[in-house]
């Protein structure tokens, strides 16, 4: 680890939360080193384990994103870092909760001064059109309760040894914040308190607490994409999203909306 990053601490992280989200963390682990968090809490959630785990790892030996995709972690000061949360309703009610997760996600960046980030649907986070970090949810339905697993990855600093072995341009803090040092345990705490709060608000309101700020926030909005869907590529202008979180893309035929696939946005010509 670089000589300047402070080392995750659990009362540094607590100091960072509120009474409003620090009672719904019932459990708080850090690692040095797992091969993924989510793959950690799915194992605790089979086993039952209470809703409102966080875990964090300095760095991840197989982190994963969504299809499997490696996450590359390196020893380097970014966040890896999961959520198990229970909801008492099923999996389709679940349907917009990685758009939830990356609102809870901008809100904590808001907080730390990172004020030019956006939300690329259904689960990044991008700065400058890079990839800053990307959200992993993962359902464990079980009777009428579904266990979610909520992961997080953001780059605070990502050498440059590692971008060279990602299939896409990325950024990070280290960057958006011209090099203003990060407070990795402050920003770890602010992401744990809006990730609670928000998977407390989805249960009730579903979408309603966040459909505003991922308005803001889309990173899409009005653009030229491509959304890649089974063996589908499909092509258009965005327009947002709906009430369940499913984006609308305005095509040849019309408008449609979309609740599952992935968005690259079309070069400028």
């Amino acid at each position: 680890m670089q000589t300047d990053i402070i080392p995750l601490k659990p009362k540094l992280i607590w100091a960072a939360m509120e009474e409003d989200s620090l009672k719904w963390l019932s459990r708080l682990e850090i690692h040095t080193e797992l091969d993924s968090t989510n793959r950690y809490l799915l194992a605790r959630a089979k086993a039952g384990t209470h809703r409102g785990v966080i875990c964090l790892a300095e760095t991840q030996s197989a982190g994963k994103g969504r299809h499997e995709r490696p996450w590359i972690s390196p020893l380097s000061g970014n966040i890896y870092l999961s959520l198990l949360w229970h909801f008492f309703k099923g999996p389709r009610f679940l349907s917009g909760l990685s758009v939830a997760a990356g609102v809870a996600v901008l809100r904590a960046l808001q907080n730390q001064g990172v004020t030019n980030a956006g939300l690329k649907w259904p689960n990044d986070v991008v700065w400058d059109d890079r990839k800053l970090g990307g959200i992993l949810v993962e359902l464990l339905p079980k009777g009428e309760i579904t266990g979610a697993v909520i992961g997080v990855g953001i780059n605070v600093d990502m050498p440059v040894s590692y971008r060279e072995r990602l299939d896409q341009p990325c950024a990070d803090l280290r960057e958006a914040t011209r090099d203003q040092p990060i407070d990795r345990n402050q920003l770890a705490g602010r992401l744990i308190h809006h990730l609670l709060l928000v998977m407390h608000n989805f249960e009730s309101q579903g979408l309603g607490d966040c459909l505003d700020d991922w308005r803001k926030w889309d990173a899409c909005y009005q653009r030229e994409v491509y959304l890649y869907m089974d063996n589908r590529v499909i092509s258009g202008t965005a327009w947002g999203i709906d009430e369940k979180g499913a984006l609308l893309l305005q095509g040849e035929e019309g408008m449609s909306c979309y609740l599952c696939g992935e968005v690259s946005l079309r070069p400028v010509k």
